[in-house]
C-alpha cells in the first residue's frame, strides 16, 4: 500500500502526501496541463473509445457512477476535453471551483461562476455533479489563511459559507464532502492545522455536518479522506472516529475514499473491499473519489500493464461492494493531470488518456471490469 497517511516514495524518499503538497505549493493544486512530458505514446492499447461502448454506457448498465474532476480552464481553451469527458463519464466533480478559496475570494461576496460553468455542462450532458469539500484546512483565500478568528466569529463565518453555497446548488448536487481530510497523520486525533480547528476546537466537525443538514435535509452529506482506502491504522481511526460521531447522532451519510495511489505501491484489493464493507455496516455509502494511479517518469509497457491492474481492480472492487455506487477519476487526461506538479515531476501518466486523449491501457481495463 502507500503507505500509512498516504505516504508516497519520492527520489527513493518516503514522503506524506501533506509534504508533497507543500514542497509543490499551491501549483500542485491545480492542472499541471503545461507539463512537457511524454506521452506513452505507442503503449495504447488499440481500443478506440467511441459513444457506442463508452465507460458512461458501460457503468450505467452496472448501476455505477463514473466520473472525473474537471478544469474549466481546459474546456475553454480544448474543445476535445469536453468532448470526451462528455461521451466517457456520467459524473463531475470540480477540481478546484468549488472550494472556499474559489467561492469567497472577497469575504462575504460568492462567486459562483466558474462552479456554474461546471453545473451547466453536467445539466447539458446528463451527469451527476459531487461536490468537493465545503470546509478544508487548505485552499483558503487570504483573509482566512494562517488565521485565527474568535470562536463565535469562525462559526459564523462556516455558518454563512454553508448555508450559502448549499442552498444555491439545492437540489443539484449527487454528494456534499462536507469535511475534507480532518484527521491528523501523526497519531490520535484531529489536524489541527488551519484556522478552523484553532479558532473552534475539535466540536466544529460535528456542528458543520449539522449546519449542512439544516441548509439541505435532503442532501448526502460525505466525509473525504486520503491515505486509508485499504486497511491501515488511519483507516482504523476514521472508522472509530466516524462510529462515534454517528452514535452521537452526527448526519454523515457516506465516506469518500480518494486513492491516489502509485502503481508500485497500493492497497490489496482484499484490504480496499474489506474496508468498504465495514463502512458500509455503519450504515453509510462508500465513493471512490480522486482515483488515480502514478507511474514514475519514463514508465515502459510493463508499468503501464500494472497501471491498468490495478484500475480494474479497483473498478471490481467497487462493484462487487454492498454499497460503493461511485467512483471518481481525478481527471482523465494525462494532458491536464495534477500528477507532475505534485511530486516535483517523478511520477506522471497516472489518467487513463494519455496527452493526445489516446486510451491506454488503463481504459479497456476498465471496460472490461464494467462489461
Amino acid at each position: 500500500m502507500a503507505g500509512k497517511g498516504g505516504a508516497m516514495s519520492v527520489h527513493g524518499r518516503r514522503v506524506s502526501r501533506r509534504d508533497f503538497l507543500k514542497a509543490a505549493g499551491t501549483a500542485g493544486l491545480a492542472s499541471a496541463g503545461a507539463a512537457a512530458l511524454p506521452s506513452c505514446g505507442g503503449l495504447t492499447t488499440g481500443v478506440r473509445a467511441g459513444a457506442a461502448d463508452s465507460l458512461r454506457r458501460l457503468a450505467a448498465k452496472k448501476g455505477l457512477v463514473i466520473g472525473s474532476a474537471f478544469s474549466p480552464a481546459a474546456f475553454r481553451k480544448d474543445p476535445q476535453y469536453g468532448e470526451i469527458l462528455a461521451r466517457e463519464f456520467n459524473g463531475l466533480v470540480a477540481e478546484n471551483a468549488m472550494k472556499l478559496e474559489a467561492l469567497q475570494r472577497v469575504r462575504g461576496q460568492f462567486d459562483f461562476g466558474r462552479a456554474e460553468e461546471i453545473m451547466g455542462f453536467a445539466r447539458a450532458h446528463d451527469m451527476k455533479v459531487r461536490a468537493v469539500p465545503l470546509v478544508w484546512h487548505e485552499a483558503l483565500p487570504d483573509w482566512a489563511r494562517g488565521r485565527t478568528f474568535p470562536r463565535q466569529e469562525a462559526l459564523d463565518i462556516l455558518r454563512e459559507h454553508i448555508i450559502t453555497v448549499m442552498r444555491h446548488f439545492r437540489g443539484r448536487i449527487f454528494a456534499w464532502d462536507v469535511l475534507n481530510e480532518a484527521l491528523s497523520d501523526k497519531g490520535p486525533g484531529l489536524r489541527e492545522e488551519g484556522p478552523w480547528f484553532h479558532s473552534i476546537g475539535p466540536d466544529y466537525v460535528e456542528r458543520v455536518y449539522h449546519m449542512a443538514h439544516e441548509a439541505d435535509p435532503d442532501a448526502a452529506l460525505f466525509y473525504n479522506e486520503f491515505g486509508m482506502d485499504g486497511m491501515s491504522d488511519k483507516a482504523d481511526r476514521c472508522y472509530r472516529w466516524i462510529k462515534d460521531l454517528l452514535a452521537r447522532g452526527v448526519p454523515i451519510h457516506g465516506l469518500g475514499l480518494q486513492y491516489h495511489v502509485q502503481a508500485d505501491a497500493h492497497p490489496a484489493a482484499a484490504d480496499v473491499a474489506r474496508n468498504i464493507r465495514r463502512f458500509n455496516d455503519l450504515g453509510l455509502t462508500v465513493h471512490i473519489t480522486e482515483l488515480d494511479v502514478w507511474l514514475k517518469k519514463g514508465a515502459g509497457p510493463a508499468d503501464f500493464e500494472r497501471q491498468a491492474a490495478v484500475y480494474r481492480e479497483i473498478f471490481e472492487t467497487a462493484l462487487a461492494a454492498p454499497k460503493c455506487p461511485a467512483v471518481f477519476l481525478w481527471g482523465f487526461t494525462d494532458r491536464y493531470s495534477w500528477v507532475p506538479g505534485i511530486s516535483n515531476g517523478t511520477y506522471d501518466q497516472g489518467l487513463i488518456f494519455d496527452r493526445e486523449y489516446r486510451p491506454k491501457p488503463a481504459y479497456e481495463a476498465i471496460a472490461a471490469a464494467l462489461r
